[in-house]
């Protein structure tokens, strides 16, 4: 990350005193392993003289909530790396998600390596356990519940900020 300092009215990259420019472009968001999102048109920054860059994202905590939303609303199974993401939005470690999934604490790591798809009731479960976290289950329809597909293969999401700063699934 590239931090910025004012000399007058220009900025100035920090590791070599350059200029700094500015423009807004797509960047891909690692969230776990190689499964991320990419976020379209967020600040970039980069130092004309040695090339660091930088990345503003404002609004973390609603992006997160944003893709914990699409994960959940997605129709297949879910896949280890959502699973991983899932249990960290929760702020969960894998045993106490264990725990509150009714099943013993390898099962939770077998999931997220993928070693071993997660089960349907406990896809299901985990599903439940964000949309009450984030306050979203009265926004949810429990029907999508009925049909959730086989083939556990990672949602390719791409986030845009709508006309009021908040994220947004683009179409």
């Amino acid at each position: 990350m590239i931090k910025l300092h004012k000399r007058e009215n220009d900025e100035i990259c920090s590791e070599c005193a350059g200029p700094v420019r500015r423009g807004r472009e797509n960047h891909r968001l690692p969230l776990v392993g190689d499964w991320g999102v990419t976020l379209e048109g967020v600040e970039i920054t980069q130092c004309v003289r040695c090339g660091r860059r930088g990345v503003s994202i404002e609004r973390l905590g609603p992006l997160m909530r944003g893709v914990a939303a699409a994960v959940v609303r997605k129709p297949a199974r879910l896949a280890a790396p959502e699973v991983t993401f899932l249990r960290k939005h929760l702020e969960y470690t894998g045993a106490r998600l264990a725990k509150a999934l009714g099943v013993k604490g390898p099962s939770v790591s077998r999931w997220e390596t993928g070693r071993e798809p997660i089960g349907p009731s406990a896809d299901r479960l985990l599903r439940a356990l964000v949309l009450i976290h984030d306050r979203e289950a009265d926004r949810f329809d429990p029907v999508q519940f009925e049909s959730i597909e086989e083939g556990a293969t990672p949602i390719r999401l791409t986030l845009r900020r709508d006309s009021k700063g908040n994220w947004a699934v683009a179409a």
